[in-house]
């Protein structure tokens, strides 16, 4: 019985420890996000937020599980320039969204400081993507309405600055390179257009966001 009582409370005193150096948190944050390499002959600039959870390992490294959610818009003048240069005919509002869910694991190492803590991390996982032409050709035979679902593997990069604002509550201001692979295999009009936008593959965005991580 001493045994059992003896445990029970090494085990509280353990979780009280825990909770005490606030071993994890979770934040949430949102903000702009830039296409970049092929994509961004096509996409004007979105938006978009991020949730996390982190499970500290020591007082520098962190293991970071995160979820996102991405939107651009086609930009109609970049579009139809675009399938000019492919020999096509002008789009009509081609106006439909590209969109991307991430989600990720991975890696955060950050910095001592005392009211600023810069931090970097790496993380993989996968990208649900969708993507959907709103407008109708008029001498591509483009048809209106078309898109695709699919999921990607992808990878981040995260850069930032931890602001500590009081004992578990910091600002967390921060960027993130975010590329999902082979996305030229699914975003192919080769349907309605006869040609490949092999500018997709790899495609890739830049995600610059300011939120909150509260720990516990």
């Amino acid at each position: 019985m001493h045994r059992v009582t003896a445990a029970l409370l090494t085990a509280l005193i353990s979780l009280n420890s825990l909770h005490a150096e606030n071993l994890a948190g979770i934040s949430a944050g949102a903000g702009p996000a830039f296409p970049l390499r092929g994509v961004k002959r096509l996409l004007g600039t979105g938006y978009g937020g991020t949730g996390s959870i982190d499970f500290l390992l020591n007082d520098n490294i962190s293991i970071v599980a995160r979820g996102g959610y991405f939107r651009w818009q086609f930009n109609d003048d970049r579009f139809n320039t675009w399938v000019a240069t492919i020999g096509g005919g002008k789009v009509s509002d081609a106006g439909g969204p590209f969109q991307a869910i991430p989600v990720t694991v991975g890696a955060r190492f950050t910095f001592d400081g005392p009211l600023v803590r810069p931090y970097f991390g790496l993380a993989g996982g996968a990208c649900l993507l969708h993507w959907k032409i709103a407008g109708t050709s008029r001498t591509t035979g483009l048809p209106g309405g078309y898109s695709s679902t699919w999921t990607e593997p992808a990878m981040s990069v995260e850069a930032g600055l931890l602001f500590v604002l009081s004992g578990g509550l910091t600002l967390d201001v921060g960027g993130t390179y975010t590329a999902f692979s082979n996305a030229g295999d699914r975003v192919d009009p080769s349907d309605f257009l006869g040609v490949r936008i092999a500018e997709f593959n790899t495609a890739t965005f830049v995600g610059v966001q300011a939120g909150l991580r509260v720990a516990f």
